[in-house]
């Protein structure tokens, strides 16, 4: 269990956060749902129901949702805010209202066909209800996630099961949860495991000789075997996320049709002794390691211990493992595949060594990587193109406008938590608010927001409504001058374009117009869709009246100048009339998500939105 001052602390930032998005709006969930999901591995952002779908006679409840058409998994979240929380008191979740929430998210699915004639046309849950009532007989796996602001100390599995789906997965977010991620971020954990004494048995690896020359330095040493699946399944169930966070993050369960394979093949006596021919094994790190040769004549090593211990590629075959375990599977012969890299980094600083630990395993995990989706978003935060664009945030004062002197910054997130992590090094009082003045939280931007804000603001609306993951590989794309290389003509390596002040001072501007039609938007109390709303206004505002925003202007009055805020308001009804309009039977989200949608808004809209101003 974390200390409590670090917990305590971290509420506090956590919830002066979430109450001041609150304040001027009046709504609570959607800024705590927003804040979590920052931190939450998905593929797809989910569509936040906006108002949320509440039915207190039926005990339903509802916040947000996403549905994988290819994968046929259906994603549920419910949030759960106590304002009574603080950070003195640090009140906690038991078991059964956990397991409640999560039931008030399973009744949405269980009452969808009467749901989808009863929910108002004009709201979202609607279409919700009617998407699950047509495809009710081919979702195969269902994952509720519920979120709350409160402590679950227990950490106990949450179990549901819903007639005829084949898999139902309950996901507890709570404080404790966000922090442990947060806190991942600062390095490689420092726990020892004593294998014999912990778990109760080794294991033997072959160590594979290096090939750098004589006299460099060498920066690691490799192993190669197979782990006993049921030692890996006990240090998991041990351990936890403490093994899994470095770099590359997953929600680990068995999820997706690959992880479903690998428990089918551990549920089969007949299959599972050929596991370690099915699978691809896991990839790890340390920092440093116990370990014997156990026959000077031949290449064979006890390991016995290790420290910092990391699972950098694996995570899902790791969790599908422990599940298997923990439904009483025999896994006495299933063996792992395995590789096991102890780095070997000096620095100075322990924050260069941790920087330059991370670009080693960054490399380990993408090179690795075969069988599980890693995102992209995470192999990225590590290109030359973050690092500028995050060292740029870190030197460069925000401009004022009232004759004094420039006291704060923006605060680009290369890594998720990172502004967390950096307020928590500091002592709490002088340190912490110093830093805080000179780094507002509203000014901390992540990468995959800022992805999304650009594709907007050139004209990509359908990618930003996709979800973070896919605007940022769209994003990086975009502008991959800034992060991939040449050759000159003697040989030497040389960046394509250089990432100056002009080019973050842009990407800011592009943030702030964004910031400005959300306010506008929210101000407006749309019914629905918001998300979709904000995406295409900033696009059709940018495509017919970008020539007349200057982005250079827009950074050095750090705001959009209100002469456009009625256009805006204009743009935005237009917007949420044409999504629903035009999507006729569709699902408006998917709708918003398609390219055709874009190009139907514009040749529809731009010449009766172009005399507006």
């Amino acid at each position: 269990m974390l200390e409590n001052r670090q917990r305590s602390e971290f509420l506090k930032e956590f919830l002066e956060e979430v109450e001041e998005k609150a304040a001027k709006t009046g709504v609570y969930r959607v800024p705590f749902l927003e804040k979590m999901l920052q931190y939450m591995e998905r593929d797809d952002d989910p569509d936040i129901l906006i108002p949320p779908y509440i039915d207190t006679s039926k005990k339903i409840a509802l916040n947000a949702y996403s549905y994988d058409e290819s994968q046929h998994v259906l994603d549920l979240y419910v949030a759960d805010y106590n304002f009574e929380q603080n950070e003195r008191d640090l009140l906690s979740i038991n078991m059964t209202m956990l397991t409640e929430l999560a039931n008030q998210a399973k009744r949405f699915i269980t009452n969808a066909k009467t749901l989808a004639h009863t929910i108002d046309q004009s709201l979202q849950a609607r279409e919700l209800a009617v998407l699950i009532s047509e495809n009710i007989n081919a979702i195969d796996e269902v994952n509720i996630f519920v979120l709350t602001n409160m402590f679950y100390n227990a950490n106990k599995p949450i179990e549901l099961s819903i007639p005829g789906v084949e898999t139902v997965n309950v996901q507890v977010w709570d404080i404790d949860r966000i922090l442990q991620i947060i806190l991942a971020e600062q390095g490689v954990q420092t726990i020892h495991i004593d294998f014999e004494r912990d778990l109760g048995q080794s294991f033997e690896m072959m160590f594979i000789p290096g090939s750098q020359n004589e006299g460099e330095q060498n920066y690691f040493t490799c192993y190669v075997g197979f782990i006993p699946a049921g030692l890996l399944a006990k240090a998991y169930d041990q351990w936890g996320s403490k093994l899994v966070e470095r770099n590359v993050r997953s929600f680990l369960q068995a999820k997706g049709g690959t992880n479903k394979g690998i428990l089918k093949t551990l549920k089969d006596p007949k299959e599972r002794r050929m596991f370690v021919s099915y699978n691809n094994g896991i990839s790890s790190v340390a920092r440093s390691g116990d370990i014997e040769r156990i026959n000077g004549n031949v290449n064979l090593y006890r390991i016995k211990g290790l420290t910092g211990w990391q699972i950098v590629n694996g995570g899902q075959t790791t969790a599908s493992i422990h599940q298997a375990y923990k439904s009483d599977v025999d896994l006495t012969d299933v063996y792992v595949q395995a590789k096991l890299t102890i780095l070997h980094v000096e620095a100075n600083q322990e924050k260069d060594q941790q920087l330059l630990e991370d670009e080693m395993v960054s490399s380990i995990s993408e090179y690795a990587n075969t069988q599980n989706k890693i995102n992209k978003s995470d192999l990225l935060a590590n290109s030359r193109f973050m690092s500028e664009l995050e060292k740029l945030s870190r030197n460069t004062w925000i401009p004022s406008n009232d004759g004094r002197k420039s006291e704060s910054k923006w605060y680009f997130e290369r890594a998720r938590g990172q502004y967390a992590v950096d307020l928590n090094r500091r002592k709490r009082g002088k340190e912490q608010n110093e830093f805080k003045k000179h780094y507002p939280s509203e000014k901390a931007i992540i990468k995959v927001d800022l992805a999304k804000y650009f594709m907007s603001c050139e004209g990509f609306p359908h990618v930003s409504s996709k979800g973070g993951e896919e605007a940022f590989k769209r994003f990086m794309e975009q502008n991959k001058q800034y992060w991939k290389y040449d050759k000159d003509d003697n040989d030497e390596v040389i960046p394509l374009s250089e990432v100056t002040l002009e080019v973050y001072q842009q990407l800011i501007a592009r943030t702030i117009i964004n910031f400005h039609v959300t306010n506008i938007v929210e101000s407006m109390r749309l019914q629905g869709y918001r998300a979709n709303v904000i995406y295409y206004t900033v696009a059709m505002l940018h495509h017919i009246y970008g020539n007349n925003i200057d982005l250079i202007d827009v950074w050095n009055r750090q705001a959009l100048s209100d002469k456009w805020d009625e256009a805006i308001r204009i743009i935005a009804n237009k917007a949420l009339y044409f999504l629903r309009d035009s999507a006729g039977d569709r699902n408006v989200t998917q709708w918003a998500k398609q390219e055709a949608c874009w190009v139907q808004f514009k040749d529809e809209y731009t010449k009766q939105l172009s005399n507006i101003i």
